[in-house]
C-alpha cells in the first residue's frame, strides 16, 4: 500500500477551494509518464507565467518494474514533452538518480508508445486494436471517474463504440464481435445517408425507375421522329452539298455545347445550393438545454464546444472558398461555351441564308429546337436512372450488411445465454462480490444484457437486499456506495488477470472521504489482504481527517512504510511541487 497523505489543518469547510495541495495530480502525473498526449488545457501547460508554463523546467522520471524482472526508466521533461527516453537497468534506481545511459532517447511519442508497449508485453493487449492505454484510467480511478463503474469520465460524450467492445474483452467476452456490430451499423447509417442525398437531390424513388424508363421511351422516340423530320427536308439541290457539310457538322457541334451548356448549368446549381448551407450551432441553446435538465455545464466543456464551433466554422469557410473557386472556374467554363454557341449559331444563320426557301429554313430551325430540347430531357431521365440504380445498388450493400450483423447477433446472444461457461467472466464476478462483500457486508452482482438494439449494455452492479435476494436495492445508484464499487470492480480486474501479464497497480484518489469508520477500516484491511496476496501496488491519497478511528476513538495513522508522500497545507512547500498552481 502507497499513501499519499495530507495533513490538512485548516478549515475543512475551505477544502474544496483551498486544500489543493496536488495529491489528486500525482494520478495525472502517473498518466503523463504513461505517455499520455496533453494539450494546452493539460493543467503542464495551461499555468503560465509571462505567457510560459510554470513547469517548463521540469523533467519527470518514472520506473517501472516489468514481467522480465527489469526496471525501465521512462524520461519526460514539459518543454518538449512529445520527445520521450527510455533506459532499461537490472536493478532498481538507487536514491532517485537517473540513468546515465539511455536504450531510446528523444523518441517521438507515437513511436515511444509502441516501444513501451513492446517493454510491457501485456497478455491482454496481443492482436487487439489498442494498445496497454486503453485500460490505464481503471487503474487510475480520479474523482471523475468513480460516477459509474464501467464507463470512465474520458468516455463521457463519445461513443459507446470507443470503450464497450473493449469492455467486453476486458469481461472476457469477444470484443471485436460487438466492434464488428458497430461498424456495420455505422457504415449503413452512412449508405442511407447517401441514399436519402441522391432522393432529395435528383427527386426520385425506387418504385419510379420503370415509369421514368416509359417516360424516357417516349422522349427517344420523339427524338427520332424530329431527325426524321429534320432528314425530310427538301432543300434545292445546289443547297443540298451545303447543308450535309455545313450545318449538319454546325448542328452536332450546338448540340454537343448545348449538352455541355446544361451540365454546366446544372453543376453551377448545386455548388450554388450548397454555399448557403452555413454551420449554425447556438452554444447558449445547449447551455439553455443542460440548465433546464439540471445538468451542469462546465467552463472546460463550453471550451471544448467554443473550439469545435471555431473549428466548425474554419472548416465552413475553408470549404466556401473551395465552392467559390469552383464556381468561378464553372462560370468561366460556362461563358466560353456560351460563347462558342454563339459563335455558331450566327454560323449556322449566314449558311442558311443561302437556302432560298424561307419556310423550309423556318421549319428547320424549329425542328433543330425541338431537338436541343429533347436532348436535355432525355439527359435529365439518364441522371434520374443513374441515381436509381445507384441507390439500388447501395440497397443491396445494406442487405449484405444486415446479413453480416444478424449472424452477429445471434453470435452475440448465444453468448449472453451461456455467460456462466466464461470462466475469465466468472471469476472477475466472483472476486467483485467477495470485495464489496468485505466492504459493505452487503452482496453485489455484475452481468450485463443485451438492449432494443441487440447491443450489449453495462448494467451498473445491482446491490441486493439482505432480507430478500431477490430484491435490488437503491444503494448502487449513491455516491458513495458508486465509488466503492468501482474500488471493488478495478480490484477484481487487477486480481483476475494477475496469473498473466498486465497490470499490477491501481490508484484511487480521495477513496476514503464520505466513508463509514467501518467501511473505512473494512476497506483498508482488504487492500491489505490483496496486495500481500496478489503482490499488487494499491495507491490512494487522503487527508487527516478521512483517516479511520479504532474503538479507543483514535486515528489509525498509516505505517511509516506505507506513507510515500506528505502533504501539508501551513505553507506552500507542503504542495506537490512546491509552490502554487
Amino acid at each position: 500500500m502507497n499513501v499519499i497523505y495530507a495533513d490538512v489543518k485548516s478549515d475543512l469547510k475551505e477544502k474544496k477551494n483551498s486544500h489543493d495541495l496536488g495529491k489528486t495530480k500525482i494520478a495525472d502525473l502517473i498518466d503523463f509518464m504513461l505517455l499520455k498526449e496533453i494539450n494546452k488545457h493539460h493543467f503542464f501547460l495551461k499555468i503560465k507565467e509571462n505567457d510560459i508554463s510554470v513547469f517548463i523546467n521540469h523533467v519527470f522520471y518514472l520506473e517501472l518494474y516489468l514481467n522480465s524482472n527489469e526496471f525501465l526508466t521512462i524520461k519526460r521533461d514539459i518543454e518538449s514533452n512529445t520527445k520521450i527516453s527510455f533506459a532499461l537497468q537490472n536493478q532498481t534506481t538507487k536514491d532517485y538518480l537517473p540513468p546515465l545511459n539511455w536504450n531510446h532517447e528523444n523518441i517521438t511519442l507515437k513511436k515511444a508508445r509502441n516501444i513501451l508497449s513492446e517493454y510491457l508485453s501485456f497478455d491482454f493487449f496481443h492482436n487487439k486494436d489498442y494498445n496497454y492505454r486503453k485500460s490505464i484510467s481503471y487503474s487510475l480511478r480520479t474523482q471523475d471517474d468513480f460516477k459509474d463503474v464501467y464507463k470512465l469520465n474520458k468516455f463521457v460524450g463519445g461513443k459507446d463504440v470507443d470503450w464497450k467492445p473493449f469492455m467486453f474483452d476486458l469481461l472476457g467476452f469477444k470484443g471485436e464481435l460487438l466492434r464488428l456490430k458497430y461498424d456495420n451499423d455505422s457504415k449503413i447509417e452512412d449508405i442511407k445517408s447517401l441514399i436519402n442525398s441522391y432522393k432529395s437531390d435528383y427527386s426520385v424513388k425506387v418504385e419510379d425507375r420503370d415509369e421514368i424508363i416509359a417516360e424516357r421511351a417516349i422522349l427517344e422516340n420523339d427524338y427520332k421522329e424530329v431527325e426524321e423530320q429534320i432528314d425530310r427536308f427538301n432543300f434545292y439541290q445546289q443547297d443540298k452539298s451545303l447543308i450535309k457539310e455545313g450545318i449538319d457538322e454546325l448542328e452536332n457541334k450546338i448540340s454537343n455545347f448545348n449538352s455541355d451548356s446544361y451540365k454546366l448549368n446544372y453543376e453551377l446549381d448545386k455548388l450554388k445550393t450548397s454555399i448557403k448551407n452555413n454551420f449554425s450551432f447556438d452554444i447558449e441553446k445547449v447551455k439553455k438545454v443542460f440548465e433546464e435538465t439540471s445538468i451542469y455545464f462546465s467552463e472546460q466543456l463550453t471550451s471544448d464546444y467554443e473550439e469545435l464551433m471555431t473549428f466548425n466554422k474554419k472548416l465552413t469557410t475553408e470549404r466556401n472558398k473551395l465552392l467559390k473557386s469552383t464556381i468561378i472556374e464553372k462560370e468561366k467554363e460556362l461563358k466560353v461555351v456560351n460563347s462558342k454557341l454563339e459563335s455558331l449559331h450566327h454560323e449556322r444563320e449566314s449558311l442558311l441564308t443561302h437556302l432560298t426557301d424561307s419556310d423550309t429554313f423556318t421549319k428547320f430551325k424549329k425542328c433543330q429546337k425541338d431537338l436541343v430540347k429533347v436532348e436535355g430531357q432525355l439527359l435529365k431521365f439518364q441522371e434520374k436512372i443513374n441515381a436509381i440504380d445507384l441507390i439500388i445498388k447501395k440497397d443491396n450493400e445494406i442487405e449484405t450488411l444486415q446479413t453480416g450483423i444478424k449472424s452477429t447477433i445471434s453470435e452475440l446472444k448465444k453468448i449472453h445465454q451461456s455467460t456462466d461457461k466464461n470462466q475469465k467472466y466468472n471469476e472477475i464476478r466472483i472476486l467483485f462480490s467477495k470485495f464489496y462483500k468485505h466492504i459493505m457486508d452487503e452482496n453485489a452482482v455484475l452481468s450485463w444484457n443485451l438492449n432494443t438494439n441487440n447491443n450489449v449494455d453495462f448494467i451498473s452492479p445491482k446491490v441486493k437486499s439482505k432480507i430478500d435476494e431477490s430484491k435490488d436495492t437503491a444503494k448502487d445508484e449513491g455516491n458513495t456506495y458508486m465509488k466503492l464499487l468501482c474500488v471493488a470492480f478495478d480490484l477484481s480486474i487487477l486480481c483476475a488477470y494477475n496469473k498473466e501479464s498486465y497490470y499490477r497497480f491501481v490508484y484511487h484518489d480521495d477513496v476514503l472521504s464520505q466513508q463509514d469508520n467501518g467501511i473505512k477500516i473494512r476497506l483498508l484491511e482488504l487492500i491489505n489482504d490483496i496486495t500481500k496476496k496478489y503482490k499488487l501496488q494499491y495507491i490512494l491519497s487522503a487527508i487527516k481527517s478521512d483517516l479511520p478511528l479504532d474503538i479507543s476513538n483514535e486515528i489509525q495513522d498509516f505505517k511509516d512504510n506505507e506513507i510515500i508522500l506528505k502533504l501539508h497545507d501551513k505553507d506552500i512547500s507542503g504542495t506537490l511541487f512546491g509552490f502554487e498552481f
